[in-house]
């Protein structure tokens, strides 16, 4: 109880914004950024352990490497998440990167907001890929935002539209 209560002084609210070729991972209180594209290196030389090697501007260099599987787990044709495990890999790395100065390991409050593919809406399985993906990567609560950009300097709870509102 403590504990949680300490991490929550600590951690704050992330605002990530997903696109097929963007990642944007914003730390509302601290303004730190995540801005690249999400792509993750994997280096698959060794079948039984295979290692992350890079992931974001750093992997998307690693392309013609042939050493290393580069993949984007945000790329696919009808949704916006193609690989879970890769994508929540990616979504870790970025919200640990908006809290590299913090000593203790981050629990966020997390608002997802998909940016594309969202003709007709989200389905239950999409929105729980969202929350899942967020839970996944460390958050202790997840907001799902459909709509416009939320305004990060003049951040306000009621701008944030959930799915089930329209």
């Amino acid at each position: 109880m403590i504990l949680k209560t300490i991490k929550k002084l600590f951690s704050g609210t992330v605002y990530v914004r997903i696109c097929a070729d963007r990642l944007r991972v914003h730390h509302l209180e601290d303004g730190a950024v995540f801005d690249q594209p999400p792509f993750i290196a994997l280096d698959t030389t060794n079948p039984r352990k295979v290692t992350i090697k890079a992931i974001g501007d750093e992997a998307h260099a690693l392309q013609a490497d042939s050493r290393f599987t580069v993949t984007n787990p945000f790329s696919h044709p009808r949704l916006l998440v193609s690989n879970f495990g890769n994508a929540e890999r990616v979504l870790t790395h970025a919200i640990r990167e908006v809290h590299q100065a913090q000593f203790i390991t981050p629990s966020p409050v997390v608002i997802m907001h998909p940016l594309e593919k969202l003709d007709g809406g989200l389905t239950d399985i999409e929105c729980r890929v969202f929350r899942e993906l967020a839970m996944g990567a460390g958050a202790r609560e997840v907001h799902l935002h459909v709509g416009d950009a939320l305004s990060l300097t003049h951040f306000n709870w009621d701008q944030i539209r959930s799915p089930d509102q329209g």
